[in-house]
């Protein structure tokens, strides 16, 4: 028995390994790291407002810097994720920005070379209001798109711990250039329980990866605890914890998968950290 609860302790919460690939900084003209996508050996790298720096992985150089069709200062693009389809001859499939503030949008950009255009606008509503959502996460190979959005919480408290994550069918970019998602449009919605900080994340098979937390010098606040959190999607529930303390001081952003391993972004002095 004693044995056993070990084990689950482990598995529930595990410390990870990681080190540094690349000393990037985070803020990049005064604005902060954000989301992060990575296509090929290229990682695009985000910026509150809609800036963009691609960096290459296999030479450590930043090749070229556009802004995003979507740029703008409401659009503080939390997470980043690309998708499948192409649009308008573009080099890669199109991406999928989180805009955050309310309306809580999701621009679908196709990318050219130094340039960006805006293909699909996607906002969920509920009763025709928009519907505030932090972070919206792409499942490419299954064809969802999830909405992560920390609850309000309960009457008399300051903060809340509940995160409600909705899953949606991904649209067609044949569907039209403004998609809205109602309430009817939901499939399937669930409630996990963590207090970090929702930031961005990914989807592999059947888990979700949610990177979450803030810098060191925000260390006491609820939401402070830098970690990744594992979510399996089919048992809609959060199965691990993964702590990241000790790999790095600054905000973890976003994460994405190169060659197979996770690769992750951070704010402030920054980093580009393979992570273990």
């Amino acid at each position: 028995m004693k044995h056993f609860i070990l084990y689950i302790i482990f598995f529930s919460f595990s410390v990870c390994h990681a080190q540094m690939l690349y000393p990037i900084v985070g803020i990049y003209k005064g604005k902060s790291a954000q989301g992060m996508a990575i296509w090929g050996d290229e990682a695009y790298l985000f910026n509150d407002g809609g800036s963009c720096r691609v960096f290459n992985l296999k030479t450590g150089e930043v090749t070229k810097v556009f802004s995003l069709a979507s740029a703008g200062k409401k659009n503080h693009v939390n997470a980043a994720c690309f998708g499948k389809e192409k649009a308008n001859g573009g080099s890669c499939p199109v991406i999928y920005i989180s805009e955050y503030n309310l309306p809580s949008r999701c621009f679908v950009e196709c990318i050219n070379d130094t340039v960006s255009t805006l293909v699909q606008t996607i906002q969920a509503q509920n009763k025709g209001k928009a519907v505030f959502v932090q972070s919206w996460i792409v499942d490419k190979e299954g064809k969802w798109i999830y909405a992560i959005a920390r609850q309000t919480p309960p009457k008399g408290d300051k903060n809340s711990a509940k995160v409600k994550i909705s899953k949606y069918r991904l649209p067609d970019l044949s569907e039209g250039v403004n998609i809205n998602l109602s309430e009817k449009d939901c499939i399937d919605s669930f409630i996990v329980d963590f207090a970090s900080g929702t930031q961005g994340g990914k989807i592999i098979g059947k888990y979700l990866y949610i990177v979450t937390g803030l810098q060191e010098t925000s260390r006491g606040q609820f939401n402070a605890a830098r970690a990744i959190q594992v979510i399996d999607l089919k048992k809609r529930k959060l199965v691990k914890t993964i702590d990241l303390t000790y790999i790095t001081t600054n905000e973890p952003e976003d994460i994405d998968f190169y060659r197979n391993k996770m690769i992750l972004y951070t704010g402030q002095n920054g980093g580009l950290y393979l992570v273990k």
